[in-house]
């Protein structure tokens, strides 16, 4: 008959014998990394969540008053600006979410990826009933009416030595400059409804200025006249144009463009608010003074 052997003896002194699980989970070295592992993913939650920055820095908002101011011959308003910031804001939005969305074949023409992203966004506008039209029409008239502008007689020469003496004089004693030889005709004798911004973008701010501030009746040429592109011009008002609003019939096909318009920026306006979530906008402040 066997006996078993009686059970071994633990001294008093000695600490209870502890399981694999209880001698890991009290390691230094376990809890270090544990907490490493959490604060990582923390790290990572956090991360992943934040908001792309967009910065409207003040050089950018000066640089942008500036060319409007330009454009509109007079001090901008803090609406004009504010207006002015938020197209720059919807602009950088749109260029990197059409970024995001694959558009990168034109990725380094800015005007394209925002042409590409704004179709994107309109594609579903359907097409409009003569009913729509006619609303459209009525409720923005003021869209419709052409602005005031000039029809002017026109010189050009990009060479400045080629450029006769006695020039002003003939031209203002012939009835048709085409009559007087040698002259740069490119642009034409001819230059109609040109509206103040197309002024600014022909012959620059200045001209623009002198040409619109010419009194009614004086017919005289002006010249030489350096435009921005370094053409030498000399020009005479031949017309002044009211503004004029066409009928329904004539411009349906124009009414039917800015129905269009109008309906892809309700679209893209809508999309705007939504894609706006996913930015932190930063408006540095400029002291840029403005017209009330």
């Amino acid at each position: 008959m066997t006996s078993s052997s009686p059970p071994a003896k633990t001294s008093p002194n000695e600490p209870p014998k502890q399981s694999i699980f209880q001698r890991i989970i009290r390691e230094p070295l376990l809890h270090f990394l544990l907490l490493a592992s959490a604060l990582f993913a923390v790290q990572g939650f956090v991360g992943s969540d934040e908001k792309e920055l967009i910065v409207v820095d003040a050089q950018a908002q000066k640089y942008l008053f500036k060319q409007e101011e330009n454009l509109r011959l007079r001090p901008l308003t803090k609406d004009d600006q504010q207006r002015i910031i938020e197209t720059y804001i919807e602009e950088e939005i749109l260029v990197r979410e059409a970024k995001a969305r694959g558009f990168t074949d034109s990725s380094r023409i800015r005007a394209l990826l925002l042409q590409n992203m704004r179709f994107f966004i309109g594609s579903d506008v359907p097409e409009p009933t003569e009913e729509d039209l006619r609303t459209h029409f009525e409720t923005n008239i003021a869209e419709f009416t052409s602005p005031p502008s000039l029809d002017l007689n026109h010189v050009m020469f990009n060479d400045p030595e080629r450029v006769p003496d006695d020039i002003l004089p003939s031209l203002n004693e012939a009835e048709d400059p085409s009559e007087l030889g040698d002259l740069d005709t490119r642009l034409g004798y001819h230059m109609r409804y040109l509206d103040q911004r197309r002024l600014v973008g022909l012959f620059g701010v200045e001209t623009a200025k002198d040409l619109l501030s010419i009194p009614v009746g004086d017919n005289t040429w002006r010249g030489p006249i350096e435009a921005p592109d370094g053409t030498l011009h000399f020009l005479r008002v031949a017309n002044r144009n009211l503004p004029h609003t066409p009928e329904f019939e004539t411009a349906k096909d124009w009414i039917s463009t800015h129905w269009l318009s109008s309906k892809t920026r309700e679209l893209l306006d809508a999309s705007l608010d939504k894609m706006r979530q996913n930015y932190r906008i930063e408006i540095q402040p400029a002291d840029i003074k403005t017209n009330g």
